[in-house]
C-alpha cells in the first residue's frame, strides 16, 4: 500500500511533464491553423497579399523621391544607389518615348525578366500579368516621356523545372504544392494596395497532404519528448521500488503501442510529409518501410538497452536459480538471441548500402546528403544498441559459466548453423557465414578479454577499442555490398553501351520511324485533333509494328498543333520540355532525325522529332516519338538546366573509362585509359562478364554478342575508400556515443545543475582521452575550413585569371571575326539577319574552341547572339545585360568586370569584357558565363576533404596510442601511491615510496614520505594512549562484571555468620544454601572469565577447510531435545566446504541462534528457520526469528562491544561474532521488525560444493 502510495505520488509529481506535452500540442495546432502562410487558402491569400502591398509601398516611396529619379534619367546614378535597387525584391524599369513613340529601356534592376510590350501598351497603373519565366503584379506610372514600371514577381513559370528552377511562389512561402493562381474570379481575390482584385488564389485539384509549419513542427517534437521523459522517469521508479522486470514490461509495451500507432496516424506530426520517410530512398519490409522509420526504430531501440543497462548495474545481481535445467535454458535462449540479433543488425546494414539510394561514396565528398548523415547516425545506433544488449545478456549468462564459456561458443555455433540451414534461398551466403564468425570472435573479446564496458565508470580505452572494433566491421559490410552494388551497376552500363551502339535495334527503330514519314502524316494530321482518331492512330503506328519491335520497346507519341499544344497526349509533357531534350540532351545515332538521350549512366531513351508539313511548306503540327528499351524503361523526362545534355551519360563520366570492340577492333572508347586498339583472340572473354585486375584498375569484360566486346574500367580505390569509410565511422561513432552519454546524464541527473556537475566528472585517463579528442576535432575544424576557404580563393581567382585569359583571346577572335562580316559606321554595328546568322558561326565557332558558353551584348545591354540561346529564347532569362555589369563597363568603361550571378538556384561566375574597335571604340560587350565553376570547386575540395579526414583519423589514432601510454603512465603512478597510502595502517610499520624520478609525482611521493614518518610517531603514541585506555575498559568491565555475582556472595557469607553467632536453629540448611548460591556464582564468574578469554583469542584463529553444514548441523542438534524450540533448516547441497575457524563459526552460529531464542518471549513457541542461497562463489545463510525485533534506537549499536539488551551478560556475543565473520572474509548484518522478529544474514566465500 505505501508502494502504491509512493507510485500515486510519483505520477503527479511528474504529471507536469504530460501537461507540457498537452500545451505544446496545443501551440502546435494554433501554429499550424493561424499563424503559418498555408493553413488554409484565406492565409495564403493574406501573405500574399501583405507581401504584394509591401512591395507596393516601396515602390511608390521610390517614385516620391525625384533625386531617384533624376539621377536616373540622367545617368548619374552611383554605383551604391544601383545596388540598394538590384537588391529590391521586385524589378525596376524605366523607359523613355523617343520621337517616334518607340519606347527605349534605359534602367533596369534586374536580368531576369523584361516587361512585354503588352504590359507597356496596357491602360491602368495596376495588374497582373503572365510572362514567359512567371506570374507578376506590375505597378506602371506613365509621363508624356516616360514609362516607370515595377514587377512584383508572384510565383514562377519556368517552361521546363529541375533542381535549379522551381516553379515555387515567391516572398518565401512554399505553398505550391497546393494552391495556384488563377485568373478566374473566386472569393479569395489577391487585392493591389488601392483595393482592386489582381488575382486569385485556388486550391489544386490534386493537392497534396498539408504540411506542418516548421514552428508546428518544433513544437511537436519537443510534445513527443517530453511524453518519452515521462515514460522513462515512471519506468526508473518501477525499476527502484519494485522490479527491472516489471519496469520493462511497462516501457516496452508503451513503446510499441506508441510506435505502432504512429505508422498509421499522425502521431506525433505526419512524418509521411518528409522527403527521409519516402520508401524509393530505403525501404526494407513493413517495419523499416523508410530511412526515417529505421531511424526512428534504431533511437528507440537503443533507448530501451540503454535504460536496461542502465538499471541493471543499480540492482543487486540476482540470485541464481539452482535447478540445473535452468542454466541449459537460459544458455540456449542467451544463444538464440545473440544469433538473432547479429544477423538482423548484419543484413539491415548490409541493405541500408545494397537496397538503397543511400549514398556512401565517401570518396566524393559532395555525393553526401542528408540521407548520409542519417545513415551514418542509424548505423551508430544499431552498433551501440547491439553491442550494449549483447553484454546484458553476456552478464545474465555469465554466473553459470564462470570459468568456461566453451558451451556458450558451441550453442551459439550450432544456433547459428541452424539459422543458416533454414535460410534455403539464402543468396548472401559467404556474407552470412562471415557475419557468424565475427559473432565467435566478438564473443571471444568480450568474454576472454574481459572487455565489457561500465557506463557508471566508462573506460576510455575500452570505449575506443569497441568504436575501433565496430567502425572496422561496418566499413568491412559497406565496402564490401558497394563493389558488389558498382559491379552490379557496371555490368547495367556495359550493356547499355552495347545497346546503344547496336545497329539491329537502330534497324528496328528505323522500321518504326518509316510509318512517320511527312507525306503518311501530312494527309492524316487531322484526325489527331479528335480524340478517338488521336488513339486509334497512335496505337495503330506502334502496334502495328511487328512483334520483335513491341517486345523490345515501350514507345509514347506526342502530338502538337502549329502552336506547339497538346493533342490529346497521355501526360503533361510539353512541347517545349521534349524540344529541349532533343536539342541538349541527345546525341545523334547512325539514323537521320533518330537520337538518344542518357538519364542515368544505364538508362537511356530514343527520341524522334517529324515536323508535319502541307504541300505549301506550312507547319500542320509536331509529331515526337520517345522509345524506351524495356530494359532500361524510363520513368521521367529529366531535365537539366544549361546542360548540354551529357552529364547523365556514362561518355561524360570521370569515374569510368570504357571501349566497345567490333570483330576485335576498336570502334569507340571513353577516357584516357590504354585500352588496346586491337584485341586478339585469346584476350576475348569466354564468359558474358568477367573481371580484370590490372595495374591499379579494375577492368569489366562484357560478351555482348559473336563479335562485340565492351570492356569498362575504374580505378580499384579499395584502400583509400576504406579507410575515409572508416575515418567517418570512427568520428560519427564518437559524436553519437558522446550524445548518448550526455542525454544519459542529463536524464539521470534529472535536469539538476548539483547532479549533472556529479556525473560530469571525469576521471584523469578520460580527461586525458578527451583533452586528445577535442584537439583534434578543433585542428581538423581550423584546418579544414582554413584550407577551404583558401582553396575557394585560390579557385576564384585561378578562374578569375582562365576566365580573363580566355576572354581576352576571345575578344580578339571575335572582334577580327566582326571586322570581315561586314562595314560598319563611324558608330554603331547593324544587326541584320544576314549578319546576325554570320554572327551566330563566328559566336559558335569560338565557343566550341574554347569550351565555354558565348554572349554578346550591343551597347544598349541587349543580347545579340548567344551560343546557347535557349535560356534567353525560353524566358528562363532576359535578353538584357546584367545591370551591375552593364554599369561596370558602359559606364565606369571598366576592361574586364568578373560578376558572381544567380539564375534560379545556380550560382556561377560570370566575365564581361568590352569588344573594342582598332579606334579604340566600344560596340559590343562580351560575357562568358562560367556554369561548371562549383562542380570543380567542389571536386577539388571533396579531394582535399578525403585526404584531411583520413589525415586527421590516422593523427587520432596515434595520438589517442600514445596518450594511453601516458595516461596508464600516469594513473599507475597514481594507482601505486593509492594502493600504499590504502595500506597504511597505524597497527603496523608503513613502508616510504622510493621514488627517483624528480617529477610533480615525485614531489607528491615526498609529501607522502614526510607523512608516513608522522604517521608512524603518532601510531605509537596513539597506540599507547590506545592501549591504556582499552586496559582501563577492560579492567573496568571486568571489574563491573565480578562485582556483580561478589555482592550476593558477601552477603551470603554475612548471613550466614550472623546466624552462626546467633546460633540459629537451621544453620545446616542456611550453610546449604550459602554453598549452593556461592557455587552458581562461582560458576557465573567463570563463564565471565570464558568470554573474555575467547573475545581476546578470536585473533588466534586457526584456518581449515571443513563442511559448514556439520557446524550448523550441531548447532540444530543441540536445541532439537527442547520441545519449545523449532528449527527448520533447509540446505540446497549436500556438502558445502568453507575456509575459515571451525571453532569460531561454531561460536558464531552457537551465538545467533541463542539470541535468536532469547529473543522470543517465554509464552511463545521458539520457530527458528534457517536457510540457505548460493550466488558468485559465495553462501548466504539466514537465520529469522518470530521474536519482538529490535527496537529501532538499538539497532546501530547491536555490533557493539559490552552493549547487550539484556538485564545479564557481557555484550561481546553479537561483537564477536562480527570479528569472527569480517576475519572469515564474510559480512554479518541483520533486518528487523518491531514485532515480527529478525533475519540476521551470515555472507561467506566458500570453496566448492557437493549435490544431494
Amino acid at each position: 500500500m505505501q508502494n502504491n502510495l509512493t507510485y500515486k505520488r510519483l505520477f503527479f509529481k511528474n504529471i507536469y511533464l504530460l501537461i507540457i506535452a498537452a500545451w505544446l500540442v496545443t501551440f502546435s495546432f494554433i501554429a499550424d491553423n493561424y499563424w503559418s502562410g498555408n493553413s488554409s487558402i484565406q492565409a495564403v491569400k493574406k501573405n500574399i497579399e501583405q507581401y504584394v502591398h509591401e512591395q507596393e509601398k516601396d515602390f511608390e516611396k521610390l517614385l516620391q523621391s525625384p533625386d531617384i529619379l533624376k539621377k536616373i534619367n540622367d545617368n548619374k546614378f552611383e554605383e551604391k544607389l544601383l545596388l540598394q535597387l538590384t537588391d529590391k525584391k521586385y524589378f525596376i524599369y524605366r523607359y523613355f518615348i523617343n520621337d517616334i513613340g518607340q519606347n527605349q529601356l534605359v534602367f533596369w534592376n534586374t536580368q531576369t525578366v523584361l516587361p512585354s510590350e503588352k504590359l507597356l501598351s496596357l491602360p491602368g497603373n495596376a495588374g497582373f500579368i503572365k510572362l514567359e519565366n512567371g506570374y507578376y503584379v506590375w505597378r506602371k506610372v506613365t509621363t508624356e516621356k516616360s514609362i516607370t514600371v515595377a514587377l512584383i514577381p508572384i510565383k514562377w513559370n519556368y517552361f521546363v523545372t529541375n533542381q535549379y528552377l522551381q516553379n515555387n511562389f515567391a516572398g518565401g512561402l512554399t505553398v505550391e504544392r497546393q494552391y495556384d493562381i488563377s485568373e478566374i474570379q473566386t472569393n479569395t481575390a489577391v487585392k493591389s494596395i488601392a483595393g482592386n482584385d489582381l488575382f486569385y488564389i485556388t486550391e489544386n485539384a490534386g493537392r497534396s497532404a498539408s504540411k506542418n509549419n516548421p514552428v508546428a513542427i518544433i513544437f511537436r517534437l519537443f510534445a513527443a519528448l517530453f511524453v518519452l521523459v515521462f515514460i522513462q522517469v515512471i519506468a526508473t521508479n518501477i525499476a527502484t521500488y519494485k522490479s527491472l522486470s516489471k519496469a520493462l514490461l511497462f516501457l516496452i509495451p508503451v513503446v510499441l503501442i506508441l510506435r505502432v500507432i504512429s505508422y498509421y496516424y499522425p502521431v506525433p506530426l505526419n512524418f509521411r510529409q518528409f522527403d527521409l520517410f519516402d520508401p524509393a530512398i530505403y525501404g526494407s519490409n513493413i517495419v523499416l518501410r523508410s530511412l526515417g522509420d529505421l531511424l526512428i526504430n534504431a533511437v528507440l531501440f537503443t533507448w530501451i538497452i540503454l535504460f536496461t543497462q542502465n538499471q541493471l548495474k543499480e540492482i543487486e545481481p540476482g540470485v541464481i536459480n539452482k535447478n540445473a535445467w535452468f542454466k541449459w535454458f537460459a544458455l540456449i535462449v542467451v544463444s538464440v538471441l545473440l544469433v538473432l540479433m547479429t544477423f538482423t543488425a548484419a543484413n539491415i546494414i548490409r541493405s541500408m548500402v545494397a537496397d538503397s539510394q543511400i549514398s556512401f561514396d565517401v570518396i566524393n565528398f559532395f555525393t553526401l546528403n542528408l540521407y548520409s548523415v542519417i545513415g551514418f547516425i542509424v548505423l551508430c545506433c544499431i552498433a551501440i544498441g547491439y553491442f550494449l544488449s549483447g553484454q546484458i545478456l553476456l552478464k545474465a549468462i555469465q554466473p553459470y559459466f564462470p570459468k568456461n564459456f566453451t558451451w556458450l561458443y558451441l550453442f551459439v555455433s550450432i544456433t547459428g548453423l541452424m539459422y543458416l540451414s533454414f535460410q534455403q534461398a539464402i543468396s548472401n551466403m559467404d556474407f552470412e557465414i562471415f557475419i557468424l564468425g565475427w559473432l565467435i570472435v566478438y564473443l571471444l573479446l568480450m568474454l576472454r578479454g574481459n572487455l565489457f564496458l561500465s557506463l557508471k565508470k566508462i573506460n576510455s580505452s575500452k570505449l575506443i577499442f569497441w568504436l575501433f572494433f565496430f567502425s572496422v566491421t561496418i566499413t568491412g559490410i559497406i565496402v564490401l555490398e558497394n563493389s558488389k552494388k558498382e559491379l552490379r551497376n557496371r555490368e547495367h552500363y556495359a550493356e547499355t553501351l552495347a545497346t546503344k551502339t547496336d545497329p539491329v535495334n537502330e534497324t528496328l527503330l528505323n522500321t518504326l520511324l518509316t510509318e512517320f514519314r511527312n507525306e503518311y502524316l501530312a494527309g492524316i494530321f487531322y484526325r489527331f485533333k479528335n480524340y478517338t482518331d488521336n488513339q486509334f492512330l497512335k496505337d495503330s503506328l506502334v502496334n502495328g509494328n511487328f512483334s520483335v519491335y513491341t517486345n523490345k520497346y515501350e514507345t509514347t507519341v506526342y502530338t502538337f498543333d502549329a502552336h506547339e499544344e497538346p493533342l490529346f497526349n497521355k501526360d503533361a509533357t510539353s512541347f517545349n520540355e521534349l524540344n529541349t531534350v532533343l536539342k541538349t540532351q541527345s546525341r545523334p545515332t547512325n539514323l537521320p532525325n533518330l537520337y538518344y538521350y542518357d538519364e542515368s549512366f544505364d538508362r537511356f531513351s530514343y527520341i524522334s522529332r517529324k515536323t508535319i508539313t502541307n504541300f505549301d511548306g506550312d507547319t500542320l503540327g509536331y509529331v515526337f516519338v520517345l522509345a524506351n528499351p524495356k530494359k532500361f524503361k524510363s520513368d521521367a523526362v529529366n531535365l537539366e538546366l544549361f546542360s548540354k545534355g551529357l552529364n547523365n551519360a556514362i561518355e561524360n563520366s570521370p569515374v569510368y573509362a570504357f571501349a566497345v570492340y567490333d570483330n576485335l577492333q576498336l570502334i569507340n572508347s571513353h577516357n584516357d585509359y590504354a585500352f588496346a586498339t586491337r584485341l586478339t583472340k585469346q584476350q576475348a572473354p569466354k564468359n558474358e562478364f568477367t573481371t580484370v585486375h590490372k595495374n591499379g584498375f579494375d577492368e569489366l569484360w562484357y560478351k555482348a554478342g559473336p563479335q562485340k566486346i565492351v570492356v569498362i574500367a575504374k580505378e580499384n580505390n579499395f584502400l583509400i575508400e576504406s579507410i575515409t569509410l572508416f575515418s567517418y565511422l570512427f568520428c560519427a561513432f564518437l559524436l553519437v556515443t558522446g550524445l548518448f552519454w550526455l542525454l544519459n546524464i542529463i536524464i539521470k541527473a534529472r535536469f539538476k545543475k548539483e547532479k549533472i556537475r556529479h556525473y560530469w566528472q571525469l576521471s584523469i585517463r578520460n580527461q586525458i582521452h578527451g583533452t586528445v579528442i577535442l584537439i583534434s576535432v578543433l585542428s581538423f575544424l581550423i584546418i579544414g575550413i582554413a584550407t577551404i576557404l583558401f582553396f575557394i580563393s585560390r579557385y576564384q581567382n585561378s578562374n578569375r585569371e582562365k576566365l580573363s585569359r580566355v576572354i581576352h583571346v576571345m575578344e580578339n577572335e571575335v572582334r577580327i571575326s566582326l571586322n570581315d562580316l561586314t562595314v560598319f559606321d563611324d558608330t554603331t554595328k547593324n544587326y541584320g539577319d544576314t549578319y546576325r546568322e554570320n554572327l551566330e558561326k563566328v559566336i559558335d565557332k569560338v565557343s566550341e574552341i574554347h569550351a565555354v558558353d558565348v554572349n554578346l551584348y550591343d551597347l544598349d545591354g541587349n543580347l545579340q547572339v548567344s551560343s546557347l540561346p535557349l535560356p534567353y529564347n525560353k524566358g528562363i532569362i532576359s535578353t538584357k545585360m546584367d545591370p551591375i555589369a552593364y554599369f561596370h563597363l558602359n559606364r565606369k568603361k571598366e576592361v574586364q568586370y568578373f560578376k558572381e550571378e544567380k539564375i534560379g538556384e545556380l550560382n556561377f561566375v560570370s566575365n564581361y569584357v568590352p569588344v573594342i574597335d582598332a579606334n579604340g571604340r566600344e560596340y559590343a560587350y562580351l560575357n562568358i558565363p562560367y556554369f561548371t565553376s562549383q562542380s570543380k570547386l567542389q571536386e577539388e575540395i571533396a579531394n582535399f576533404l578525403v585526404t584531411i579526414i583520413n589525415l586527421n583519423a590516422f593523427i587520432f589514432l596515434i595520438a589517442g596510442i600514445i596518450a594511453l601510454f601516458i595516461t596508464n603512465r600516469i594513473t599507475r603512478s597514481f594507482s601505486f601511491i593509492s594502493e600504499k597510502m590504502k595500506a597504511v595502517n597505524l597497527g603496523r610499520v608503513n613502508e616510504a615510496i622510493d621514488w627517483k624520478r624528480g617529477d610533480e609525482i615525485g614531489e607528491l611521493v615526498k609529501e607522502y614520505n614526510k607523512m608516513v614518518a608522522k604517521l608512524d610517531a603518532s601510531a605509537v603514541a596513539l597506540a599507547k594512549s590506545e592501549r591504556e585506555g582499552a586496559w582501563r575498559e577492560m579492567a573496568r568491565q571486568v571489574a563491573h562484571e565480578i562485582k556483580n555475582p561478589l555482592t550476593p556472595m558477601k552477603l551470603s557469607l554475612q548471613y550466614l555468620q550472623k546466624s552462626i553467632a546467633h546460633k540459629a536453629d537451621n544453620v545446616e540448611e542456611l550453610t546449604a544454601n550459602v554453598v549452593a548460591t556461592l557455587v552458581e556464582q562461582i560458576e557465573h564468574l567463570n563463564h565471565i572469565a570464558g568470554e573474555f578469554s575467547q573475545f581476546a583469542n578470536i585473533a588466534n584463529s586457526k584456518s581449515e577447510v571443513f563442511n559448514l553444514h556439520d557446524v550448523i548441523n550441531q548447532v540444530v542438534q543441540l536445541h532439537a531435545v527442547n520441545d519449545r524450540i523449532h528449527i527448520t533448516w533447509a540446505p540446497i547441497v549436500s556438502k558445502l566446504f568453507v575456509k575459515a575457524d571451525r571453532t569460531n563459526l561454531n561460536r558464531v552460529f552457537t551465538n545467533l541462534v541463542l539470541n535468536a531464542i532469547q529473543a522470543v518471549p517465554v509464552e511463545k513457541q521458539v520457530l527458528i528457520q534457517i536457510s540457505e542461497e548460493m550466488y558468485e562463489n559465495k553462501v548466504l545463510i539466514k537465520i529469522q526469528d518470530n521474536g519482538n525485533g529490535i527496537e529501532e534506537e538499538l539497532q546501530s549499536k547491536i555490533f557493539m562491544p559490552n552493549f547487550t539488551t539484556k538485564s545479564s551478560g557481557t555484550g561481546l556475543g553479537l561483537a564477536m561474532c562480527k570479528s569472527i565473520v569480517e576475519q572469515s572474509k564474510g559480512n554479518i548484518w541483520f533486518e528487523t521488525k518491531e514485532g515480527a522478529g529478525s533475519i540476521f544474514f551470515v555472507e561467506l566465500p566458500y570453496e566448492h560444493f557437493e549435490k544431494f
